[in-house]
């Protein structure tokens, strides 16, 4: 897709299939060592996702986009994202997200001192992607 050597080809896959693609300028990505730029002729990459916003630029114009936990390949022509949920700003209710953020802090909370286990580690997933969601549609609001 990329035939311009100064653009990335961009796509994000969840287990729904391709849910983006794209010829991008730029991509920055959440990785759990923080977030991280790619550029045209970028060094082989692959890292950990974790959920946060996924920034890319197309055509001199920002986007954004929530993205979960899973894995992020990139290289000097194409950055690939393989993560379990993937939202666009138009896609989000900020109050549902802000309705299910609450839900899961509340029955967190309930955890007191004990910090552990999967139902824990579930609730966790679950407020760092309404958290994703949040900062997504807040961001889309930042660009010109």
């Amino acid at each position: 897709m990329a035939a311009n050597p100064e653009l990335l080809t961009l796509e994000v896959a969840t287990p729904l299939g391709l849910v983006l693609r794209t010829e991008a300028e730029s991509v920055a990505a959440p990785s759990v060592h923080g977030e991280f730029g790619v550029f045209a002729g970028h060094l082989p990459l692959l890292a950990a996702l974790k959920p946060g916003v996924v920034k890319y630029r197309v055509a001199g114009k920002d986007h954004v986009a929530a993205v979960g936990a899973g894995f992020v390949e990139a290289g000097p022509d194409k950055v690939l994202l393989l993560c379990d949920v993937f939202a666009q700003p138009k896609e989000i209710d900020t109050a549902k997200v802000q309705s299910e953020l609450e839900a899961a802090e509340k029955e967190l909370a309930g955890y007191g001192e004990l910090y552990e286990g999967p139902r824990y580690e579930e609730l966790q997933r679950q407020i760092d992607w309404c958290l994703a969601r949040l900062q997504a549609k807040a961001d889309n609001g930042s660009h010109p």
